[in-house]
Order: structure tokens, then sequence, then C-alpha cells
């Protein structure tokens, strides 16, 4: 069930946000971590060559931005801070293969590179008090391995919503009122693949015609994984247009309610660092146990909530690496030999990965 006001769902959801709060700000929560490497992951590693595994065209030089603001029409935001009540809307990023060479910052409605589109779509959900931007490093390297991602900055979790709104991170209720927003974000993500449909028909912008909407993977992290996990494999939230998904640092959050898993199965990556304060390893190990295959856990030795997916390290072009492989074996394209996706996640020192692709 997608529920449309935040004043609902608060009292219901304040004490299982513990479960994994991905804020930026050093976290409330105090989890053991989990044993990591001796002397391994947290020293500096050299990452390892990034290897292009999805639908690569060599006139992708960079990623292009193109931003637009979704209103969902029949969907209400209201803001616990104010009281106040609109129609629900935010701001939507879409990242994809440009022709204009780009570092880290992509360049805004830049030229697309047309030459290997379309290209698969994935829907990604950011963390709590976490925007889109800030996971650039991960998403560049889908984009330049031929992607087109598509980002909700979601209304009131993001960091630019509690910035906006002036929420005091330490006012435990209100950021968890703020945060309990959550449950409306799987209405979210799609709107957006709705959203992307409009854009890919619309010749006047530069994301026109470069997408295949017949292949979809939702992904996410935190509080967005959470978010992920339903909108792909939870009947209160499901969406049949997602055919693989990416959980990175999440957990089933009990108030979505419905069911997990259930037939047919979607294919699922779950990725976690072992040292992770914020959402207890074993959360991730318990998506794993429980999913049907086909199913790939990557085990992020040493690394903490947020580095592995917001900053360019051993870590992430491991989680880039295993993500490429697993979304070119079931999302099209040039399909990856099962033997190299079970095993392309063990790095030493950096990861290690468990597979179930039967």
């Amino acid at each position: 069930m997608i529920v449309g006001s935040v004043g609902a769902v608060v009292v219901l959801v304040a004490a299982l946000l513990v479960a994994n709060r991905s804020t930026v700000a050093p976290s409330r929560l105090t989890v053991p971590t989990a044993t990591t490497v001796p002397g391994g992951a947290q020293e500096t590693v050299a990452p390892p060559p990034r290897q292009s595994q999805g639908h690569h065209s060599s006139r992708i030089r960079g990623v292009g931005e193109y931003s637009t603001t979704v209103t969902e029409t029949g969907r209400i935001l209201c803001v616990p801070s104010t009281g106040s009540c609109s129609t629900r809307s935010y701001l939507l990023h879409v990242y994809y293969p440009s022709t204009t060479r780009t570092e880290v910052m992509p360049s805004i409605n830049s030229a697309p590179a047309t030459g290997g589109s379309p290209y698969p779509l994935i829907v990604f959900a950011a963390g709590f008090d976490v925007d889109p931007s800030n996971y650039l490093p991960l998403i560049n390297g889908w984009v330049r391995s031929g992607y087109v991602v598509a980002a909700p900055r979601f209304p009131l979790s993001s960091a630019w919503a509690i910035a906006h709104y002036g929420v005091n991170l330490s006012n435990t209720q209100l950021s968890d009122e703020f945060e309990s927003d959550m449950l409306n974000q799987p209405g979210d993500m799609r709107a957006a693949i709705t959203e992307v449909g409009l854009l890919n028909s619309n010749p006047a912008i530069p994301v026109s015609g470069l997408v295949n909407m017949n292949e979809i993977a939702a992904a996410g992290q935190s509080d967005g994984g959470d978010t992920t996990l339903a909108f792909a494999d939870n009947t209160c939230c499901r969406d049949s247009a997602v055919k693989a998904a990416i959980v990175l640092s999440g957990a089933e959050f009990p108030p979505f309610h419905g069911q997990y898993f259930p037939s047919p199965p979607v294919p699922l990556m779950v990725a976690q660092g072992t040292a992770d304060t914020v959402n207890p390893p074993q959360l991730s190990a318990e998506i794993y146990a429980q999913a049907p295959s086909p199913k790939v856990l990557l085990q992020l030795l040493g690394a903490d909530h947020l580095e592995a997916y917001t900053q360019t390290n051993a870590y992430e072009a491991s989680v880039l690496r295993t993500s490429l492989a697993f979304l070119a074996t079931y999302l099209g394209g040039a399909p990856v030999a099962a033997t190299h996706l079970a095993s392309v996640g063990d790095v030493a020192g950096v990861s290690s990965e468990q597979a179930d692709l039967s």
C-alpha cells in the first residue's frame, strides 16, 4: 500500500527506522561492526580497472544530465514541520550517455551519445539525507557503460529537503517524520518511469529516443535500498516493469506490509559493507537468504555505510563491476557467463561474493 500522507504513518514507522538510517552526518545508532579482514580493505587499495559490460559505445565520452519536475497527480505531499499539503512533486535527475567529455560532474543538457541507444534504464533511489548527486561515482560508471539513470530527489527524505525545511536531525521525532516518507517513495519511482517514457518521446529534449523502456532495473542505497526492494519485490508496491533489482546496504522494511519475494522472482543483487554501523550487515544477509534465485550477495570487506557508493575507491569499483555483470545478464544486452557473474565480485582484501544463479 502506498500511503499518500506522512501523518498517517509516523507512529507506525518511527520505532522501525533505526534499522537503516543513511544520514551523511554521524548516525544516532550504535551497532557493533562486523569483523573486517586484518590489514585488508581499510588500507589504500588501487581500484581495479573499470570494465564496460553494458551497452557500451565508443561514442560515450561522458555523462549528460537533464532535470525536470515530476508532478504526481492524485498523490498528496504533507510537510511534517509545517502541516501544509500540496500535490506531490519532486525533481527528477536523468543521467545519460553523452558525446561531451566529462570527469565527475555531468554536463547539463549536453548532446546525447546515440550510437548505442536505446539504452536500458536504471531507476535509482537515494538514501535518507542524501541526494542523487552524492552517488555520482557509481552513477557515472553505469552511464559510461551504456545505461540511462533516472534518480528522484525525494521531496521529504533527500538532503535538499532536510536543508530546505530546516530539519534538525537531532530532533528525533521530526527527522523520523520526514524519513517516514520512505513509504511513499515506491510511488515516486513508478512516476519516474512514467516520466522517462514521456521524455523518451519528446524530440525537444536531449534524452529523446535514448531509453529502452522494455529493459528497466531498480537500484537504491540504504532507505533507498528499502524503497527499491519494496518497489521491485514486495506485493505492496511491486512494479512489473522492473526486471532486475540492486539493493545497496538496504533491508526488508516491515511497514511496507505486503509479501516480499512473490512469484515470479526478480533477479536480485545485494551489496553490503561489513563495517556498516548504520545498516547492520545481517539485514542484507537476511535479504539474500530469503530471496529466491537468481541472486548475488557482494560483501565489501571493511566498508562503511556510504563509501562504496559515493566515493571513487576499490569498493565502488567492485560494486560497479559486479553490478554491470549482473545487469548485462538480466537486463538484456550481451550476456555474461554465469561463472563470471558468480565470481566477478571476489577481489582479495576488497570484496567477496556469494551467488545462486540457478
